[in-house]
């Protein structure tokens, strides 16, 4: 018989998921609680949230859900990445975190934009580009071509400019 903590921390987890932007579901091991408070406080920065888990709660959570696939990652120490904003820049922390740490937290998988990522493709997003660097990107992309055009349009005013004061000091000289 479920406990009304239990039934409350299944609803907050549920809460959680459905408020989320998406989330990763780690494995950890071995970290110290100064480096996971650490870590949480860089997530937080991030517009995230790292939560340790009860497996079992979190397969109740995301039960008749979208993310139900991923109640197949939830053994062993698990803790969940709920990202409120860009998706990237959370898996970026985790990622350079477990490398430093020498792998202590890695990432399993995630869901994102309605669909289950497996392993690869959640530790894919750690290496994309933020999304203000995509942005900017495109950005450049557009900008690119009409600041060449404007480049050679001034160079070819310049060329006539150029051209007319040759003729005047030529005709000025004569």
């Amino acid at each position: 018989m479920p406990t009304e903590e239990k039934r409350q921390a299944v609803a907050e987890l549920r809460a959680a998921i459905e408020q989320c932007t998406g989330f990763y579901v780690t494995e950890f091991s071995g970290i110290r609680v100064n480096n996971m408070n650490a870590l949480r406080g860089t997530i937080a920065g991030v517009d995230a949230n790292l939560v340790v888990v009860k497996n079992s709660l979190f397969r109740l959570a995301v039960a008749d859900t979208p993310a139900a696939g991923i109640s197949d990652l939830m053994i062993g120490p698990r803790a969940v990445l709920f990202c409120y904003g860009d998706a990237v820049a959370p898996a970026k922390v985790i990622k350079e975190f477990g490398d430093k740490n020498n792998a202590a937290i890695t990432i399993k998988g995630g869901f994102g934009e309605g669909r289950v990522l497996d392993e690869a493709q959640a530790n894919r997003m750690a290496t994309l580009p933020s999304r203000e660097e995509l942005i900017a990107s495109v950005v450049g992309g557009i900008a690119a071509p009409v600041t060449g055009l404007v480049f050679t349009l001034n160079g070819i005013v310049s060329d006539f400019v150029y051209t007319l004061q040759a003729v005047a000091d030529q005709k000025q000289s004569a």
